[in-house]
């Protein structure tokens, strides 16, 4: 496996903040796996030009290391595959937050989560209409909050949490989501509540079936 040297912290943080000219970055090689605290945070922020990321394979994260890396890339339509499985506090914190051409959303395999770990990640996403599916059955402090904030167009989202107990892991997470949508559930879970921090209201609540 491909890992950053022990002292690489916030290696590449910042890389191609605020380039406006900027179109594709999909040639760029990022190999390591396992990544090192604020490695690639803000390093196409502000890009707005950008259409095409580069390939993202690591499976181990650390603490902020994606952290607003597609922070306002306006052009950006497709998201990067994300293979992590090992998260950490922070690691996705607005990683796509005001993505507004993003209309389709990487998936989200990590079933363990952390603190925070994908707070407001896509935040503002306008354009999005689906959300990953989320498998984790166990959630984390404020590892969903605000992560759908404004996504005024979603109207689909599975979530297979049957433990909501963490505090604030659901705290304004459908917040200004599509007045209807379908939303799954866990079979288990009927205690979900409706609303900005639950169900949103006015959706067609789903139970999952196991593919």
């Amino acid at each position: 496996k491909t890992v950053f040297p022990d002292n690489s912290q916030y290696t590449f943080s910042f890389l191609f903040n605020n380039n406006k000219h900027l179109c594709s970055a999909e040639k760029l090689i990022l190999p390591a796996t396992v990544l090192t605290t604020c490695c690639y945070r803000f390093m196409f922020a502000d890009c707005t030009s950008l259409t095409t990321a580069p390939e993202l394979p690591a499976t181990t994260l650390a603490y902020y290391c994606y952290a607003y890396m597609f922070y306002s890339c306006y052009s950006l339509e497709v998201a990067p595959k994300l293979s992590a499985t090992t998260l950490a506090e922070s690691c996705c914190y607005k990683m796509f937050a005001y993505c507004n051409s993003l209309t389709a959303a990487p998936e989200l395999p990590a079933t363990t989560l952390a603190y925070y770990c994908y707070d407001s990640m896509f935040y503002e996403c306008t354009s999005l209409t689906t959300a990953p599916e989320l498998p984790a059955t166990t959630l984390a402090y404020s590892c969903y909050s605000s992560m759908f904030y404004k996504c005024r167009k979603l109207n689909s989202i599975t979530m297979l949490a049957t433990d909501i107990s963490a505090y604030g892991c659901l705290y304004n997470w459908v917040s200004g989501v599509a007045s209807t949508g379908t939303f799954t559930r866990a079979a288990e879970m009927t205690s979900l509540p409706t609303g900005t921090s639950g169900i949103p209201s006015g959706w067609t609540v789903i139970e999952y079936i196991n593919k």
